[in-house]
This record gives structure tokens, C-alpha cells and sequence, in this order.
């Protein structure tokens, strides 16, 4: 027997259109009651939150410094050249140190006129300026794996003409096993206190429904470092400055959300 929906009257269609958005209707609340038991199972509406910190005290391990050598000139050539120069005897002597190539990065480099300015005669009209040389600055971004050298490098390059070192910092290269003793910490001291805030207030701590964690970076150390022309930076006796890395301070801190139970 075939089925034609044609064949059916205005009050037939009425039924059938009225039954399908009943079962719709039972559908969508069933699936809305097991949603919400799924919530329920997921996320209980009791719970209690605690939080739990862990210090770190680093020594760091890896310095960085800038180096920079600044020529000047009349000619472009001339003072490219004579930068050049420099700036290779500095690399070249960092990588008798121990510096690596991949820890030398070139930062800036920039060949800017020097102009020649003219007096304005007696109705105000000035000459157009003269280009009276040219200066060249190079700069070289440097990182030190091993800090105890750190002090013969900051000599060292000036010996080989580099005119201004500074941004001399240090920092920590790999903390991720620190921080992760720190966080375990941090978690041990926030389940004792969920332990003794149920104690006192008298009620069960469940499953742990979720956790949360605050990491504060520690800032690199600074160090003023050194500047101005390379003969300032020079004395009758070379004597390497002592930099001392000192340590960096930084806390890991967790929240745990906990079930209150009976």
C-alpha cells in the first residue's frame, strides 16, 4: 500500500504536523536534561578554590652585550672600509673566546651624511648645507654562554675598535627544570591548605576539577655597561671589569578549584 500525503485532508495534516513538533519537543528536552547532567558530572556547582606559591632564587647562566663601531670619513669607501675592518678584528676575537657564530647577530647598520652648515648672510638668506663626510655605525648583538669571560670580552673589544659597549644583561637559558621543582611545590603547599580550610570547615575535599597556573618571568639583569669614544675607553693599563651576574628572583604561583563533598 502506498502512502500519498496529497490524499490526506486539512485536519489529517494537522495531526501528523502536530505530532512530529511533540517528539521534537521530547527530543530537544531529553537532550537538554543530559547536557545538563554532563555539566553537572563535569563541573559540580560546590567547590572551593586555594592557592599555593613557590619562590625560585636563579644564578644566571648566559650574558648579552651590544658592540658597536662607529667610523667616520670623507669618502664612502674609505670609512666602510676602515669599519669593516674593525668590526671583523671584533668578531674575530670573540670567536677566539668562545663565542659561536650563531650567538653574534648584526643589529644595526647605517651610513648617515655629516652636513656643513653655513652662516645666513645679512638678508636672511642661507646657503643650501654641504655634505662634509660621512659616518657609519655598525652594531653587533653578542651572547655569552660562558659569563666568566664576560669581563675580558667587554675589554677586549674596545681593544680592537669597537667605540661603544653597552645593554650588557644576563639571564637564565633553560629554567624549565627549576620552575618545574617550583610548581610542584607550589601544588604540595596548595593541597595541604585545601586539607586544613576542609578541616576547619568541616566538610570533605573532592576531586580536583581544575588548575591554574601563574608564572612570573623573571627580569633580566642589568648591567650599565660602557660607552663613549675609544680612547676614553682606554687606559695605560688594561684592566677587565668585574661584572657579577647576581641572581634572579621569580615565583610560580597555582590556584587548584577543588569538590566540596559530605
Amino acid at each position: 500500500m502506498t502512502f500519498n500525503f496529497m490524499d490526506m485532508d486539512d485536519a489529517m495534516i494537522k495531526k501528523v504536523t502536530v505530532g512530529v513538533w511533540l517528539l521534537l519537543a521530547v527530543a530537544a528536552l531529553g537532550y537538554v536534561y543530559q547536557y545538563g547532567r554532563s555539566l553537572q558530572q563535569t563541573y559540580p556547582n560546590r567547590t572551593f578554590t586555594v592557592d599555593g606559591e613557590a619562590k625560585l632564587n636563579l644564578v644566571p647562566d648566559t650574558a648579552q652585550f651590544s658592540v658597536s663601531v662607529v667610523s667616520e670619513g670623507v669618502r664612502v669607501p674609505d670609512v666602510q672600509k676602515m669599519n669593516t675592518e674593525k668590526m671583523n678584528a671584533v668578531q674575530a676575537f670573540l670567536k677566539e673566546t668562545g663565542v659561536e657564530k650563531k650567538d653574534m647577530k648584526t643589529e644595526q647598520y647605517s651610513l648617515n651624511p655629516r652636513y656643513e652648515y653655513s652662516t645666513c648672510d645679512a638678508n636672511g638668506k642661507c646657503p643650501a648645507p654641504k655634505i662634509s663626510g660621512y659616518t657609519l655605525t655598525q652594531s653587533l648583538m653578542v651572547k655569552v654562554r660562558d659569563t666568566d669571560k664576560l669581563g675580558d670580552m667587554l675589554s677586549g673589544v674596545t681593544d680592537k675598535g669597537a667605540n661603544t659597549v653597552s645593554n650588557v644583561t644576563f639571564a637564565v637559558d633553560d629554567d624549565k627544570e627549576a620552575r618545574g621543582d617550583a610548581r610542584a611545590e607550589a601544588i604540595t603547599e596548595a593541597r595541604k591548605k585545601a586539607k586544613d580550610m576542609a578541616k576547619a570547615g568541616g566538610f570533605g575535599v573532592g576531586r580536583l576539577v581544575s588548575v591554574y597556573e601563574d608564572q612570573g618571568n623573571p627580569d633580566p639583569v642589568s648591567y650599565g655597561g660602557r660607552g663613549g669614544a675609544a680612547d676614553s675607553m682606554k687606559s695605560s693599563v688594561e684592566v677587565a671589569p668585574s661584572i657579577e651576574p647576581g641572581t634572579q628572583d621569580s615565583t610560580v604561583h597555582v590556584s587548584l578549584t577543588f569538590e566540596i563533598v559530605d
